[in-house]
């Protein structure tokens, strides 16, 4: 499908509201904050309930843009003049609550006007993901004059609740995580059609309860949530239609009911089973249009493209009306839907069912060619980089829905390289920042409503913010997350071996083993000290140098198997793995004339089965750092192997270790300095005759076009203006400039 690998900057299929200009978005605060959180009679903060809001103004003499800032508890859906207009808000925390910042302009129309909401808390059912105060719709108006017409908070806001919809469960087996949304049970009888719509007569609706004024985030407050712009763009949704029927019982039906240009009529009191295939993994909002089915009944099962146990089903009472339309409240991730339609005294007529795919807006303007077999990892990595970039970085979307460091770190750093967009990456960071616990360690994942702590991931952490450091030039954002680097470490102190120096027994270990642990400890070091001194503090980078130059010595004495020429896992010395091994080189606790041995003989040893994505980016980040890559061809096929489309690893974000891996080893692009200033490019092709890559700079495009024959290099060479670096092939280096460059070595 190939809009997954192309997301273009146009208007959203669906309608969402205008994004505002690179001018608008640095004014994304109003003149004044005058609106109130608003909510229904009898919304209880911690039940499930889903309400509809609606506003009718006029507008006589109004031009120009119509800014509105909005924001909701858990979530909204914002429809103006019967046109949906967005969605959100962007997942954050209780004491850092998004609102987005929206053109409603292009809705309006002269005379009278209708903004509407639906808001779903979901209560005991929500995404573990989801944090909540209790239900509540909030609307602010960018200047005076706006507000006047549209703030929540005033008289003529109007609300029911939709007693039509409640949760499904969802089933899983035992000691299966799932985190993301419930199913839907829907009974159409109980919905207010048409509410949406400026015609729909509102009479009988019930004034909306006026409640928390503003609160924002940096200021001293008595009530939550605290209000903060959301620093991420906006969402894109295009239609997606099913692109077969595999298999189907009690009926026939043909393939144009998938494309939307013909129906199916299911007689009464007929059972049918249609299996329907979207192609490849995908997620967002699937939406049916049906007429007909009185006392029918529409179970809804959604199937990934592997095998899983969790079963996630939306279930839909028809109430015979025309053409009703269906959606899920909650994202749905699935490759395949099973459609169980058991018809009562009256037929059902199927119009139209399709998924509307839902992705953070993106202009991917990345390339890469070497080879079927590369080819096919590049364009397995990057369609599951995409489709998990929604409002956070998502690693599995079927079951989890939660933002991972240790995978957001891949995921975020392979979505700049595609786009140049890093704001979901540094969103992910200052998150992580902001889930810190009184002990100093930052989460694991987060948002999430669990205090799921891990030392390593801590560690990660530091380790993802250097790698952001080096695409993009930030020292705002690294002053304001040095503090925290600096609490991680100063726990880490707290929990040294007193004999050794080494990490000790420590709490939220997690069991891992002395040598992993320290490796990460180690790496964490050396990176921090290249963060303090880029946030002028040399006095801290020489001590996280000095503390990681006599911590590696004691290291290489413990757990160095000379006979081996390896690290072993513990200083028992019996057990080895290629991810510890690769730590200690990235840490410099090889000693230099090691390092190439060291490497022949972690690449020689066999691959754990239990080998992760997560590690294997530690062994290609060693690879690349020494240039050590002969056998990167070989783990290549083991990688292939690993994201094979029968296994759920290839539809997990972290399969883009392949995407960061194929442009820095393959095409051999590497950022030499923080902001990505220098560039060196020093490619192994493998077997490959000819490479070609575009991976996305800060500054621009760098673009590579090499053919390889008797170890030999020509082709050309494109970096950004501005920018300089190396070329280097075979121990032979050019110096690199702005622009197009030949190459020849």
């Amino acid at each position: 499908m190939k809009y997954l690998l192309q997301c273009l900057l146009l208007p959203a299929f669906i309608g969402f509201a205008t994004t505002l200009s690179a001018q608008e978005k640095s004014s994304n605060i109003p003149s004044q904050w005058d609106a109130r959180w608003i909510s229904g009679n009898d919304a209880a903060p911690a039940a499930y309930g889903v309400y509809l809001f609606r506003k009718q103004f006029q507008l006589l003499n109004y031009s120009g843009p119509f800014i509105i800032h909005l924001s909701a508890d858990n979530r909204y859906r914002l429809y103006v003049n019967g046109r949906f207009a967005g969605m959100g808000p962007a997942r954050s925390d209780l004491a850092n609550w998004y609102y987005e910042t929206i053109d409603i302009s292009p809705y309006l129309k002269y005379g009278v006007n209708v903004i509407a909401a639906e808001v779903v808390n979901f209560g005991p059912y929500k995404p573990h993901g989801q944090f909540t105060n209790g239900t509540g719709l909030l609307i602010q108006g960018h200047t005076s004059r706006e507000a006047a017409i549209i703030n929540t908070g005033s008289a003529s806001w109007k609300v029911m609740e939709d007693e039509s919809i409640h949760p499904a469960p969802v089933k899983t087996t035992e000691n299966i995580f799932y985190g993301a949304f419930p199913g839907d049970s829907i009974t159409a009888q109980y919905h207010p059609w048409g509410w949406e719509q400026p015609a729909y007569n509102d009479s009988a609706w019930e004034p909306a309860v006026p409640g928390a004024r503003v609160a924002l985030q940096g200021h001293s407050a008595g009530n939550w949530p605290l209000l903060t712009p959301s620093p991420i763009g906006r969402l894109h949704q295009e239609r997606q239609s099913f692109t077969g029927i595999v298999s189907q019982q009690g009926i026939t039906a043909e393939a144009t009911l998938l494309k939307g240009t013909a129906s199916l009529t299911i007689p009464a009191k007929r059972k049918v089973k249609l299996l329907l295939d979207a192609g490849q993994q995908t997620t967002g909002f699937p939406e049916m249009l049906i007429s007909g089915g009185l006392d029918a009944g529409i179970k809804i099962t959604y199937q990934p493209a592997y095998s899983n146990s969790t079963v996630i089903q939306d279930v839909v009472h028809p109430d015979g009306g025309t053409r009703r339309k269906f959606m899920s409240s909650g994202y749905r991730s699935f490759r395949y839907v099973q459609l169980d339609i058991e018809t009562g005294k009256a037929p059902l007529t199927l119009h139209d069912y399709y998924n509307v795919y839902t992705q953070y807006l993106l202009n991917d303007k990345s390339a890469f060619s070497a080879g079927a077999a590369a080819d096919s990892l590049w364009a397995t990595g990057k369609r599951a980089a995409l489709t998990g970039a929604q409002d956070n970085l998502y690693n599995d979307l079927f079951n989890a829905q939660l933002q991972y460091i240790q995978d957001a770190r891949i995921q975020g750093l392979a979505i700049s390289f595609f786009s140049g967009d890093d704001q979901l990456l540094r969103n992910a960071l200052v998150q992580t920042d902001q889930s810190r616990i009184p002990e100093g360690l930052v989460r694991s994942r987060y948002p999430s409503d669990d205090r799921l702590v891990s030392v390593t991931d801590a560690l990660v952490w530091i380790g993802a913010l250097h790698d952001y450091l080096l695409y993009k030039a930030d020292k705002e954002l690294a002053k304001q997350c040095f503090p925290g680097i600096r609490s991680i470490l100063d726990w880490m102190d707290r929990y040294q071996d007193p004999t050794t120096g080494l990490p000790g027994n420590m709490p939220y270990n997690d069991s891992v083993a002395l040598s992993p642990i320290t490796g990460q400890y180690l790496y964490a070091l050396r990176q921090a000290a290249v963060i303090a001194g880029y946030c002028d503090k040399p006095a801290d980078s020489l001590a996280y140098t000095r503390t990681a130059d006599k911590a590696r010595e004691v290291w290489y004495q413990q757990c160095y198997d000379a006979g081996k020429g390896l690290y072993a896992e513990t200083a028992a010395k019996k057990t080895f793995s290629r991810y510890t091994n690769a730590l200690a080189v990235l840490a410099q606790a090889v000693p230099p004339r090691q390092v190439k041995s060291v490497m022949q003989r972690l690449l020689a040893e066999k691959q754990s089965p239990e080998e992760s994505l997560r590690e294997k980016y530690y062994i290609f980040k060693a690879m690349q750092e020494t240039g050590i890559t002969e056998t990167f061809p070989a783990e290549l096929q083991s990688l292939a192997t690993q994201l094979e489309p029968n296994n759920a690893a290839a539809y997990q974000a972290t399969a883009s270790v392949a995407n960061l891996f194929l442009l820095g080893i393959t095409a051999g692009i590497q950022s030499a300095s923080y902001g990505f200033r220098t560039v060196l490019i020093a490619p192994d092709p493998g077997a490959s005759p000819q490479v070609k890559a575009t991976m996305v700079h800060p500054d621009g495009l760098i673009e590579v076009d090499l053919a390889f024959k008797n170890n030999r290099v020509t082709g050309t060479v494109r970096v950004p203006f501005g920018i300089t670096g190396k070329f280097r092939w075979r121990g032979k280096e050019i110096t690199l400039h702005g622009g197009p460059q030949e190459i020849s070595l």
